[in-house]
């Protein structure tokens, strides 16, 4: 607890903190300009167009885990790590009398809670998007059930991050984490447009799983991401601490 209380003194008054909710706010901004611009277009149609706050909600979730929290979190968690080698700090770091895995596992539970606060803060900067283009505020229901959305794809988002996680250990370098991110969005990207078969593809399940809480037609053809994912997650963070065990500081 100690070692995580140092790390957490560490991201007081970052400016990652602050990147990190600027990010969060990126899906609501990009969602709220999509209705917009789907109300324009049917307004000059003659035509109208009905968005409930719950598919609002989920189309949110869907963006932000498609295209800005893996980058998002692949940033923090690459952060977290390579600044102490950047910045020198990695030799007097490991001199702590604390084992390695527990100084990783520590940089991994801070950079959780950051991230958690963007996830969270995602819902009211939904609300403070939406409300311009849809007009009336959303009930208390609607609003727990997005945040329910928001957290339950959130942690699917992190039980990737290990990947991340255990490519910054490795590289000691922003490149390859931040890399393998943008290749998340990539095949996630990949995924909106060839079909429900290739929803299977761990990266983008936690966007998937965020549409079909709206949409429960999609959960078919999704894989049961508490079965697929976890597995990935101890994988690789069982790699990370190898690594970052078995290495030399410098």
């Amino acid at each position: 607890m100690a070692i995580l209380r140092a790390e957490l003194l560490k991201w007081k008054r970052s400016w990652v903190v602050w990147a990190a909710l600027v990010a969060a706010g990126v899906a609501p901004a990009f969602n709220a300009l999509l209705v917009w611009g789907a109300r324009r277009v049917a307004g000059t149609a003659g035509e109208g167009v009905s968005i409930p706050w719950e598919g609002f909600f989920a189309q949110v979730g869907l963006f932000a885990n498609l295209l800005v929290y893996p980058l998002l979190f692949g940033f923090v968690v690459t952060y977290a790590v390579v600044r102490e080698y950047q910045e020198g700090a990695a030799t007097n770091l490991f001199a702590l009398p604390a084992s390695r895995t527990g100084i990783l596992l520590a940089k991994l539970g801070a950079a959780a809670l950051i991230l958690a606060v963007a996830v969270v803060a995602a819902v009211p900067l939904a609300v403070i998007a939406g409300l311009p283009v849809l007009g009336y505020l959303p009930s208390w229901d609607a609003v727990a059930a997005g945040l329910g959305l928001h957290l339950v794809a959130g942690l699917a988002q992190f039980l990737l991050v290990p990947v991340v996680l255990w490519l910054a250990v490795l590289g000691r370098n922003y490149v390859l984490p931040l890399a393998a991110a943008g290749f998340f969005v990539v095949a996630n990207i990949f995924t909106a447009f060839a079909g429900d078969e290739a929803l299977w593809i761990p990266t983008a399940i936690p966007a998937w799983t965020a549409q079909a809480r709206y949409l429960p037609e999609i959960a078919a053809h999704l894989p049961a991401w508490w079965v697929q994912l976890p597995p990935l997650f101890l994988g690789f963070l069982a790699l990370a601490a190898l690594t970052v065990t078995r290495r030399d500081v410098v």
